[in-house]
């Protein structure tokens, strides 16, 4: 999420389109959320003006999924690292329809 985007969702409480406790679900994972396996930081992009990446090294396909998830719902970028295969296809499968890259390379 960024600032553009908190701006949308007060000028839509504002107008009367949304409702103040739709707006307080879309806020109330800012600026973090805990898993048991992660720390997302939401509030990273209106910090430093660049998503949270998620370090996929270590981590199984079903961690990253549901790190993938949270981050979409709460309106984010994804910038995944050291994914292998497995984990960049599921990835793909939940953000249809936005761009997405691998860049294949071997680490040494």
């Amino acid at each position: 999420m960024n600032s553009s985007d908190i701006t949308k969702i007060l000028e839509s409480v504002r107008s009367g389109k949304t409702t103040v406790q739709a707006a307080l679900g879309r806020l109330k994972y800012l600026p973090f959320e805990d898993m048991a396996y992660a720390h997302i930081d939401h509030h990273r992009g209106l910090r430093h003006g660049m998503p949270e990446v998620i370090y996929c090294e270590g981590k199984t396909v079903e961690q990253i999924t549901g790190i993938t998830k949270r981050m979409l719902k709460a309106g984010s970028d994804i910038l995944a690292t050291r994914a292998r295969t497995p984990s960049t296809g599921r990835s793909r499968s939940l953000t249809s329809g936005r761009y997405t890259t691998r860049h294949r390379g071997d680490r040494h």
